[in-house]
């Protein structure tokens, strides 16, 4: 946490030397130097450097907490005074904010050459430490006994085939596997299970079990261990040789030639690249069959690093074996289960969200409770609270699992517990909150690098994957996170003053929100208390106000004392119009809302606006009488990012009058009309990659795409385009021809236009496109046929509710395909036959002679998967 607290200092005096009037004022320049050097220094150490550094890492936060504090403060003073008022600011005024200035940026740089002085300290002593360890280790022993005892099995036994039958495969060349999985999965007891399996001990000549830990993470400190194991002798009066990658990887070479052996790597933490260099280059392939088990929590960010290793993700337990492993641990001792208690029983096991360890855990505490209390276990959010203080092997894995992140991902981790249990967390919204957050900064061509900080929690299996990416399989569309890390989350940033949820009136006493930098309320209800909102007065500087409970049909009283407030999401609380209390919020960066009424004038004072979120409520219907507009205003926003207002267009600009007003950060527009996709308008939106429109038949009853020849015309670099005719009349057409997009578009999405079949050899010649969605009769007709030479880059296709009957490929194949999805296409009857190399084909409630086609054809990559609500047998 110092590493985000000393970016976001670094951030706010970037800021303020940015500020016209602190020029005018100040006659020195602000040096950045301590805290880039601070920033270098921190990355470069292990993570479990810093476990014993806590307290010298809270007294930077908050030293540098109080700075930033300081700097927004003034900050924000100097935005909401206009340009003649700003005259008239006293020196006095400055020489008293450079002194507390002064002081306080002196103390921060104090508690960093403190903290860097104690983890340079802890470091050395914890070499020290290793050094001993490593003689002391015996050389013979192995670090697992195979009488040990092991956990119950429920759930793995697919993986225990897959493993087994890879293991004893005498043909196959594959040496290495990973089995990879969260904290408390069941890797380590599926890896053991199979390694003392009779059949594998008699195959192998030579079998070792090392236990690596994070401690062990250069080259040869890993393969000292495993020689260790191998009972490998070394001269005491030459340690230097251990040092000496070329001898230990001759000493490896030499213990394993001619032999068949296996060797599993327990709790690796090491990266990617010293593990290839230890594995290509260290053990023999002498003998066939030989095998190597990683067992790791982290799963590589590099795919081309993969090709000759193979991954087995653990999942998480199905209910049915969620209720029979808690079921095995609860009544472990012959206790008969009711039928009341069963009832209440799956129910606890669904909450346990398919975690083995959190599922047996649960199990052990309610052995011989009575009805009641597992009654009452039932009805908690949580079966389990985790914290850092808890003395169980599941809170201190998961904790230890935290510490082990590098020092700059723990704020972006943290940063997951603000959504509610369960929540699907969309990718691109947490990259707005995270920018606008401050944890980093982003110019109009970095959208996709920010995405790397969530692949990197996905990898290290702390975050969980909830749906993929339609441009890029390898990327993720939506997350969440498992209970347990939420807990932890939620209690550490508690702990932390990061954020604090509110779910009950007791949740927001003076006592609880006191210092919280982020309040996260995920039951909107108690914002209707009167003494609620005196009781946010006691934390002016909260920078965030997050409201993710469910959507409030009846207006509330929203807070908004919070003169520092950088992040409102409102989206869930409705508004009979726009609340003025907003605009002397001069600091706000993100701004969601849901309002009855139209946008004023006065959102030009949110000159630090980046995303602008403003959305209608569902009872509101557009106006018949045309387009509604967002305030000219809307053009002194420079720097916006991301604008989303359902219902509403963007103004013509004003007219030029030298300062020709222009959006050159605004990359999305979203929820427009045709009517904001003029000449005038897109031609000051010099960075735009992505645009959505909807078109009211009702206003636009015969729409020809002609504006889109402005995108041609204007954009080279062009993401993505989707239309969505609403309430169109399928018994005539809406929009008249397709339009001519730009060449390098990647996705393109159309609902309701109604276009016949044959015009879109428009979009198949496209070279760049990757993602194609067709939904609710943008195509119409019963024939769709494809030529070899059509969508060279195609990787994705969506068919939904369209009316389509046969769908006809004529030579070649879409070699870039990855994945098809048909969906609601109730009178299709054929699928190409060029497509059965296709990764993943989907089919959801479709007729029932297709989805029996497609049952029975063989595709390269496995079988497809098929959905019905109708007939959920299809053999």
């Amino acid at each position: 946490m110092a590493h985000a607290a000393v970016y976001s200092v670094k951030s706010a005096m970037m800021e303020l030397e940015s500020n016209s009037a602190f020029k005018k004022h100040s006659s020195e320049s602000i040096s950045l130097d301590d805290f880039n050097s601070f920033l270098e220094a921190i990355e470069l150490l292990p993570s479990h450097n810093l476990v014993d550094a806590a307290a010298s890492e809270r007294r930077v936060k908050d030293a540098a907490q109080q700075l930033i504090d300081l700097i927004d403060s003034h900050v924000s003073d100097l935005l909401l005074l206009s340009d003649h008022q700003s005259e008239s600011i006293s020196s006095d005024d400055y020489i008293g904010f450079t002194f507390s200035f002064s002081q306080q940026l002196s103390e921060l740089k104090q508690e960093l050459s403190s903290f860097l002085t104690a983890l340079k300290i802890t470091e050395q002593q914890q070499q020290q430490q290793q050094q001993q360890q490593q003689q002391q280790r015996k050389k013979s022993s192995s670090d697992y006994n195979s009488n040990g005892k092991q956990q119950d099995l429920v759930g793995l036994y697919g993986e225990i085939k897959v493993l087994k039958e890879w293991i004893q495969h005498p043909y196959s060349s594959l040496l290495v596997t990973t089995i990879a999985g969260m904290t408390g999965i069941g890797k380590t007891t599926l890896v053991k299970h199979v390694y003392s399996d009779p059949c594998v001990v008699d195959g192998f000549e030579t079998r070792v079990f090392v236990h690596i830990g994070p401690r062990y993470s250069q080259l040869e400190e890993i393969m000292l261990l495993v020689l260790n194991q191998l009972g490998v002798v070394f001269p005491t009066s030459d340690e230097l040789l251990h040092e000496n990658v070329d001898y230990l990887r001759n000493q490896l070479s030499e213990a394993l030639s001619g032999q068949k052996y296996l060797i599993v790597l327990d709790d690796v933490w090491t990266d990617t690249d010293v593990w290839n260099r230890m594995r290509f280059n260290s053990f023999p392939e002498y003998e066939k069959g030989s095998r190597i088990i990683i067992i790791s929590q982290i799963q590589s960010l590099d795919y081309s690093m993969l090709e000759n290793q193979w991954i087995i993700p653990l999942p998480l337990l199905n209910d049915d074996d969620s209720w029979k492993l808690l079921h095995q641990t609860a009544f472990s001792s012959g206790y008969q289960c009711s039928s009341e208690l069963e009832k209440i029983g799956k129910k606890i096991a669904r909450n346990c969200q398919g975690l083995p360890a959190a599922i047996i855990q649960v199990g052990e505490n309610l052995r011989g409770k009575l009805v009641q209390e597992w009654k009452t276990l039932s009805e908690n959010e949580d079966p389990l609270v985790i914290t850092r203080n808890d003395d169980t092997p599941l809170s201190k894995a998961l904790y230890f699992s935290y510490m082990m992140l590098p020092q700059y991902l723990k704020v972006f981790f943290l940063y997951m517990g603000v959504f509610p249990k369960k929540y699907l967390i969309s990718r691109t919204m947490l990259i707005k909150l995270w920018v606008s957050e401050g944890f980093l900064s982003l110019n109009p061509s970095s959208e996709e690098f920010v995405g790397i900080y969530l692949d990197l929690l996905i990898c290290r299996n702390v975050v969980l994957i909830e749906k993929k990416a339609s441009v890029n399989m390898n990327t993720t569309k939506n997350c969440s996170m498992h209970f347990t890390f939420r807990s932890l989350c939620v209690n550490e940033a508690k702990s932390e003053k990061f954020f604090h949820v509110l779910r009950k009136y007791t949740d927001c006493k003076p006592e609880n929100i006191k210092s919280h930098q982020r309040l996260c309320v995920h039951n909107n209800v108690v914002l209707a208390f009167k003494e609620v909102h005196e009781w946010m007065e006691f934390v002016p500087n909260t920078r965030s106000l997050l409201c993710f409970g469910p959507k409030q049909q009846y207006p509330i009283g929203l807070p908004l004392c919070f003169r520092l407030l950088r992040i409102l999401d409102a989206l869930a609380v409705r508004f009979y119009e726009f609340p003025h209390q907003v605009f002397p919020l001069v600091q706000l960066r993100y701004l969601a809302i849901t309002c009855d009424g139209e946008l004023p004038n006065s959102i030009s004072k949110l000159l630090n606006l980046e995303v602008l979120i403003f959305g209608r409520h569902l009872n509101i219907k557009l106006s018949k009488n045309g387009p509604a507009y967002l305030p000219i205003e809307i053009w002194k926003l420079f720097k916006l990012r991301q604008l989303y207002c359902m219902g509403f267009d963007l103004p013509t600009p004003p007219p030029s009058d030298g300062s020709h007003p222009v959006l050159e950060n605004l990359v999305t527009l979203s929820g427009v009309s045709v009517h904001s996709c003029t000449k005038e308008v897109l031609s000051r939106i010099p960075n735009l990659k992505r645009v959505a429109v909807q078109i009211e038949s009702a206003h636009d009853s015969v729409e020809t795409f002609s504006f889109f020849s402005q995108f041609t015309s204007l954009y080279q670099e062009f993401e993505s385009f989707k239309c969505v005719v609403v309430n169109p009349n399928l018994s005539s057409q809406i929009v008249h021809c397709v339009p001519n997009f730009p060449v390098n578009i990647k996705k393109i999405s159309l609902s309701g236009c109604g276009f016949p079949w044959k015009k879109i050899e428009v979009l198949s010649a496209l070279p760049n496109l990757k993602v194609l969605k067709l939904r609710w009769y943008a195509f119409c007709g019963p024939v769709w046929k494809i030529s070899g030479a059509e969508f060279p880059a195609l990787e994705f296709l969506l068919l939904e509710d369209l009316d389509i009957e046969q769908w006809e490929f004529e030579g070649g194949d879409m070699r870039y395909m990855h994945r098809v999805i048909v969906r609601h296409c109730y009178k299709l009857k054929s699928f190409p036959d060029n497509l059965i190399f296709t990764d993943l084909v989907e089919v959801d409630d479709c007729n029932l002679s297709f989805m029996k086609k497609i049952r029975r054809t063989m595709f390269v990559s496995g079988e497809p998967k098929i959905s019905s609500s109708i007939t959920p047998q299809l053999n």
